[in-house]
Parts: C-alpha cells; structure tokens; sequence
C-alpha cells in the first residue's frame, strides 16, 4: 500500500467511528484476547478480514468498508472522545497498520479535526468510503450537493484558433519549475533508512541493525529531503541563474512525517525555504502554489466557514506574509481568503496559482461542504473571462493535478469544463504532487478527440519514495507583441543519488529534452495528443517515457502491457474519476486500472 494510504488507515478508522456513536463498555481495558473474544462472531470475523486486508496491495476500499463494519460492532452509544481515540489506537497497533509510536501519534494527530468533522456530519460506510476513494467504491456523500456547477460569464466562446508556432529567432523565456521539495529538517545521516515507518532517516530511528540501510550524505530513496542536498541543488541553481527567468514553485514543502506535525513545524519549513530561496536567487521571483503537506495536520484544508480554532487562518496569513516577498500587494485578499491568488508577471501574460486543496478527497472539511469552496471556482471563470477581454494569456499553477484519483470528481469537472471554455486563454498548466514526470490531457467533450490542454506534471526534489531528484527548465514564447505564451519545450535534470552518495559528488545533470526525446516538433496540446498515439505503437519510445516518468529510477525495468495501459489512461484523463477515454485490457476493469494509476501517481 502507498504510504500515504497506508497512513491514513487509522484516519479512516476515526472517519468511520461518528456515524455510530460509540461504546458502553470500555473494552480496552480487557486484555488482547478478551477485547476479541468479546466481540460478536461476525464482528470477529471482519476483524479477521480486515487482517487479511491491510496486508494485501490495492484493497483500500474493502479495507474501508471492513473498518467501517467492524466499528458498528464495536461502538453503541456516549463513548468518550479518550475512548475512541484508544479503540482506534488499539486497532492500528494490533493490525500492524504502523508501528506503535506512529499509530498512537497520528490518532492524536487527526482527531480534533476529523471529530468536528463528524460533528457536522454523519456518514454510512457506503458514503464515507465514496467520499474518500471516489464513486466506485460506494456513494459518494455530498450534503447539499451530489454535483454542482459553477455558473460561467454570460459571454460566448470566441472561436478556436490554431497555434501558430513563432517565427525561428523569436525571444523566448525560461521558467524554472520547482515541486514537492520535502524538506526534512530532522534528516539524520547514518540514521537507519528501512525502519518500517512511513518515514526514515530520522530520530528516532537511530542507526540501523545489522543487513539494514543507513542514511546516506545526500539523501536515500526511503526518505525526504536533507538540508544538504536542498542547499546544493539552489547553489546549483545560483550557478545557472541565467539560463532562466522567474520560478513556479507547486507546493509540498513539509516531510512526510505526518504523525507528528504541528503548525509551527509547518510554519518554521515555510519560513526556512522563504529565506533559502531568497539567500541563493534573491533577483528572480517566485510564483508559489500551496501543496496539502503544508497543512497541520496533513491535508487539513478547512474552507473559510469553519472558524475558530479549526480554521488555518493561521496558515493563509503566514502565506500572505512570506509570498509578498514576490507578490504584488493585490493578491493578498485572495490568499488570505483561500491561498489562491493572480498576478500579471509581463504584458500579455498572467499567472493563476489554484488552491488545489479545495479539490483533495482527504480533507475532511470538503464532508460538511464541498461546493466551490472559498468561491475559488466561481473567482478563476471571473478571472479568466477579464484575461480573455483584454487579450492576456494564462499560466495556471496548482499543486495537486486535476486528473488525479486525489480529486473529488464534482471539483475536477468543473475545472475542466472551466479551462475547455477558456482554451484560447489557458495556454499551459503546471502542476506538482505525484513526485513524478508525465503529462495530462483536456479534450472537447463535443467530439471527444480534439485536444484542448495539456497538463504538465513535473518532478520532485524530494527522493520520497524510490525516486531520483530533480527540477525542470521550460521555454516558452518570450516577450514580445502577439507572443503565443506557450511551452515550446521542456528540458528535465535530475541528480543520480545512487552515485552522488557512493562518490560523494552531486552532479546535476540533463535528463531529456522533451522535443528531442519524443521527436516532438512543437509542444502543442495536439503534438502531446500525437505522442500519446505514438506510444501505443511504438512501444519502444514508450518505454523510454517510462523510465523518464520515474527520473531514470523506475520499480522495475520494463513496463508490461498492464503497466502500459494504466500510463495510456492516465495520460489521456485529465478530470478524476473518468474512465471513458481509457482503453480498458481484456479480463480487466477500470477500477483495477485506476487502482494501478494510484499506485503510478504516488505523492
């Protein structure tokens, strides 16, 4: 099971618990055995299946279902917020979900959020697990809405022009783009790198016991970002500063020790990579978007109704305050309001940086209302329609993508349809999260075939897990009148870490140019669409893609016609929860393929 589902588990045992009310009996006070033997005999019996569960690859909705059953068993009426959180503790430690430092902390950690939550709301099994791993699990709870639309300015599409490519000799511009860095402050080297925790390489790990990996200087495939690496990577950049001309930065700033994070550790991360980028390339600026690890706890996104306490106020304010730094001063209400934001960054070219959090089906808030959240729908159509107006062109940055099993579906539609009537001003998407390398597409749902967006999702510098680090160079069409403002290509590189910590040298290196590899000859939606067409027969250059995709560190050396078909359907999905442009295998099943694009885009 992916980490990041593998830690959510105990998350889903507490999502489950509130429909039921809880317990009488405070049945932890029994030994192991007697809690057990106590229950019913089919009570036993799902326990005895959710074992089984927990422990095979992939079966994150029957795992779902068979947690929210065996609660119902469990739990009748007036438990005590301390009795839950030991019966929920008790069963992640006794399933081996995690260990018992990790199992104890995150419970802790997501309780205050996920019981006010259920304050709110209560859900059956059936709609809580469709809520949290999309329609073909169960069905999904929507309060007020099972789909909701974003009423579009009452103005007609203008009519679709072809993308003429610029003139040879025409200016271009570089734009660096940075995602999912992961930095982790407690990185230890020589720290023990296969602890069996979600994460490695940190106290309290300690060194590691006989015929285990230790943490090596510049990183290790199991675990997140050292500040060493981190820092060399922006003297790297420092050096080649010239070679382009402002920075996207998508978001996932924080480690993934997600058990034990609070606000000020998320905060103090924020604060420390603020002032790094500023130390080694203090004359370029930087356009950030917000990732869902910057959150305390991980994911917790709650919309601007929920106050309080709850709210991550905190969290919008402290954006407002370090992303000025860049920023002009008019962004500020809308970053405060919701962490999104727009800025014209030249004549003709404007940025939107979307808070994709509002879309992610782990924030718990989005259960008591997940109708445009923030109005962050509703203020991009706006912004869009004043860009098309007065002729401006648009960049949008995000950090989770669009097409990701991570979206909720009515989120992800939207958006979708949102770009398709503004195709003409949207010129290039970039997106973050997966920690991976691959691209996404956008069709005319009239007909179906005819590209209308690419979305671009690029490298992490974090290493997590099993990848190389890495960062990427994109050229578009430069500064001058009737400037097209799109990607003419894209230019990946990435550091071997393998060999960086057996020689002690890291060396920042050119992994592929995107035109050059793919024999592209312009990075239009439709050249993208082409090449999705050329992988299906050339197998090949689709293997090279495949290696590419994981920065020349894949799981394995070859990508069987399962694994291709899921990379084919992921490529072709740019909204969530679609299977209908998916060529789906014989003797298989759009959720056995989504299970594998799952597994595919981990984060």
């Amino acid at each position: 099971v992916r980490s990041r589902d593998r830690i959510m588990y105990p998350v889903l045992l507490i999502l489950s618990v509130l429909p039921f009310a809880s317990f009488s009996n405070p049945l932890l006070t029994f030994h192991e055995e007697n809690k057990l033997a106590g229950a019913s005999d089919g009570s036993f019996l799902r326990l005895t299946k959710l074992k089984n569960v927990l422990t095979d690859k992939g079966l994150e909705c029957s795992a779902c279902k068979t947690i929210a059953n065996i609660l119902q068993e469990l739990f009748v009426k007036n438990a005590t917020e301390e009795e839950i959180v030991k019966i929920i503790t008790f069963l992640c430690i006794q399933f081996k979900i995690e260990d018992e430092l990790v199992c104890t902390a995150v419970v802790i950690e997501f309780k205050d959020e996920v019981l006010s939550v259920f304050d709110e709301v209560a859900l059956s099994p059936e709609e809580a697990c469709g809520v949290l791993l999309g329609p073909d699990c169960g069905r999904p709870y929507d309060p007020w809405n099972q789909t909701w639309t974003v009423r579009l300015p009452n103005v007609p599409k203008p009519p679709v022009k072809p993308v003429k490519p610029p003139k040879p000799g025409s200016p271009v511009t570089n734009i660096l783009f940075l995602s999912d860095i992961h930095f982790d402050k407690n990185y230890t080297i020589g720290f023990n790198a296969e602890c069996g925790e979600p994460l490695c390489c940190r106290p309290p790990n300690g060194p590691p016991p006989v015929g285990k990996r230790a943490a090596g200087k510049w990183g290790d495939y199991n675990c997140d970002c050292p500040l060493q690496t981190l820092e060399n990577l922006l003297q790297h950049l420092q050096g080649i500063k010239d070679k382009f001309d402002w920075i996207y930065l998508t978001g996932d700033l924080p480690a993934h020790n997600v058990w034990n994070q609070t606000r000020e550790d998320q905060l103090y991360i924020l604060e420390v990579i603020t002032h790094l980028l500023k130390m080694y390339l203090p004359d370029k600026v930087v356009y950030p978007a917000l990732g869902n690890h910057e959150g305390a706890p991980v994911n917790s996104f709650p919309p601007p109704f929920v106050t309080g306490y709850n709210s991550n106020q905190w969290l919008r304010d402290a954006l407002d305050k370090y992303w000025s730094t860049w920023l002009p001063a008019d962004t500020s209400e809308t970053i405060r309001k919701g962490g999104y934001y727009t800025a014209q960054i030249r004549k003709g070219l404007r940025v939107v940086s979307i808070n994709m959090n509002y879309c992610n089906n782990m924030n718990w808030w989005l259960l008591i209302n997940s109708t445009d959240p923030a109005q962050q729908l509703s203020w991009l159509a706006d912004v869009l329609q004043k860009a098309e107006d007065e002729g401006e062109k648009v960049h949008i940055i995000g950090h989770i993508f669009p097409g990701s099993g991570d979206c909720l579906k009515s989120f992800s539609w939207q958006y979708y349809d949102i770009i398709n009537r503004y195709e003409s001003t949207v010129v290039n998407q970039f997106f973050g999260h997966a920690h991976t390398d691959f691209f996404e597409m956008f069709y005319d749902l009239k007909n179906r075939t005819r590209p209308t967006n690419v979305v671009f999702v690029g490298p992490s510098v974090t290493t997590y897990t099993g990848l190389n680090p890495g960062y990427r160079i994109y050229t578009i069409d430069g500064d001058y009148t009737n400037s097209t403002q799109v990607v003419l290509n894209h230019v990946t590189y990435y550091m071997n870490l393998t060999k960086a910590n057996s020689e002690d040298r890291v060396d920042w290196i050119q992994e592929y140019s995107a035109k050059d590899a793919y024999e592209m000859k312009a990075s239009r939606p439709e050249d993208w669409n082409q090449l999705i067409q050329k992988f299906e027969s050339d197998d090949k250059l689709f293997q090279k893609f495949y290696q590419y995709h994981y920065k020349l560190h894949p799981p394995q050396s070859y990508c069987d016609a399962k694994c291709k078909a899921g990379f084919l359907c992921s490529l072709k999905t740019g909204r969530s929860h679609d299977g209908s442009f998916c060529a789906i295998p014989p003797g298989s099943s759009y959720r056995e393929l989504q299970a594998f694009i799952n597994e595919i885009q981990k984060c």
